[in-house]
């Protein structure tokens, strides 16, 4: 039974190491986001926002304490007097004609949009990040694709010298492969910079990624059947419309309060005064209105307009939205035809310098023919790789925005 338990746990470990071969694993890409300066601000701009929905909550009226002391003097009697009085007080303005009610609304719709906001924001480093590996493995398949190049470089340049020696043909045909040598191996360099360029992109900005050397092509289904359900699901899923609508939720409570701070709150307190040297005492209640003035009405229209446009927003961005399924679409499916294409014409081509490298060993060919066919095949060759590499990209892109993938927030 151990045996067995041990075998399904080795053969669990091959299949997810298989299945994310060309992918960063989730466990590195979590990592690499959380520790990712744009989360962290993300994260101290949602508690910011969770702060100051607390405060609405609980509303800024606060209670205020007055007093005085002063000194009486009373002239009009037999033998003038001083007296010690003194007045205090305290008051609070208090959130009258539903406010309170209203204000826990747009706490609460503060929250929501606070969280949302920082969901968006992991999507969309997580989008950043697709880019950046894709960019790096273009990189690394350029180079692998130079060093196979190169290596076929010297393999002609190998026959052409021994083909010369032993006065098979000419010099030139000896020169042409050596400048060949020298031109693959020029692109092998530069190619291995931009990979060391791309690859440090990748592990500065996103620490934790391991960078691969190899990777193995996944297959791209075709989703033609599912396009109706996809794009629903896009919409559904999408965090900037989530983020559009939960803006316009919290424009729309903000307009229905401004619209009852047209009426303004009373205030109210409780008073003590002594006077006359304590003959007196009087203690009491105390109520005061402000008088709305016109502000207030154009504040209140202000923010109704403001609810308009946060909903005008709701819709423009549904529409940018379904424009943005749409391209992403057809980029998906026009790249994986241009692929499959390219890749034929690659199979083609190589076919082609194959015969025609064996027929210039047999001394059926001439050296430039031979150079020709070997470098159209390798410009297929790339073509058709990075292609892939493209169709891929677009394909996980498209699995990233449906929440297939690397979904974190």
């Amino acid at each position: 039974m151990k045996k067995l338990i041990l075998f399904a746990t080795f053969i669990g470990v091959c299949s997810s190491a298989l299945a994310n071969n060309l992918l960063p694993t989730d466990e590195q890409v979590k990592n690499a986001l959380y520790s990712n300066p744009k989360i962290g601000a993300a994260d101290a701009r949602k508690d910011s926002l969770n702060y100051r929905a607390d405060a609405i909550a609980s509303g800024s009226q606060e209670f205020v304490v007055r007093g005085s002391r002063q000194n009486r003097r009373v002239t009009n009697i037999p033998g003038a007097t001083n007296y010690q009085e003194y007045w205090a007080g305290i008051e609070r303005p208090i959130r009258f004609w539903g406010k309170g009610g209203v204000d826990e609304k747009i706490s609460d719709a503060t929250k929501s949009f606070a969280g949302i906001e920082y969901a968006d924001t992991m999507h969309e480093t997580s989008k950043d990040l697709l880019a950046t590996w894709f960019t790096y493995l273009k990189a690394l398949q350029s180079r692998i694709v130079a060093e196979k190049n190169s290596q076929l470089g010297d393999q002609i340049g190998r026959i052409a010298q021994v083909r010369y020696k032993v006065g098979d043909v000419a010099r030139l045909d000896a020169q042409l492969a050596t400048a060949e040598q020298g031109r693959l191996k020029a692109f092998l360099e530069l190619a291995k910079a931009q990979e060391s360029a791309s690859g440090e992109s990748v592990t500065q900005r996103y620490q934790g990624i391991a960078l691969i050397k190899n990777f193995k092509w996944d297959v791209i289904p075709n989703l033609q059947t599912r396009k109706e359900l996809l794009r629903q699901q896009f919409l559904e899923r999408s965090h900037e419309l989530k983020l559009a609508k939960s803006d316009a939720d919290r424009f729309d409570l903000q307009a229905k309060r401004s619209g009852l701070d047209r009426f303004p709150d009373p205030t109210v307190g409780l008073y003590t005064a002594n006077e006359f040297g304590g003959a007196e005492r009087i203690n009491g209640v105390s109520l005061s209105f402000p008088i709305s003035g016109s502000a207030r009405f154009s504040n209140a229209s202000a923010a109704a307009s403001e609810a308009e446009m946060s909903r005008q927003r709701v819709i423009e961005t549904e529409q940018r939205i379904s424009v943005e399924f749409e391209r992403l679409w057809s980029q998906m499916m026009s790249r994986k035809a241009a692929a499959e294409t390219l890749l034929s014409s690659a199979k083609s081509q190589n076919d082609a310098a194959q015969a025609a490298e064996k027929a210039y060993v047999l001394g059926e060919g001439n050296i430039s023919d031979l150079i020709a066919a070997r470098k159209a095949a390798n410009e297929n060759q790339l073509s058709a790789d990075l292609m892939r590499l493209d169709a891929l990209e677009s394909h996980y892109r498209m699995r990233l925005d449906l929440h297939e993938i690397w979904d974190f927030d």
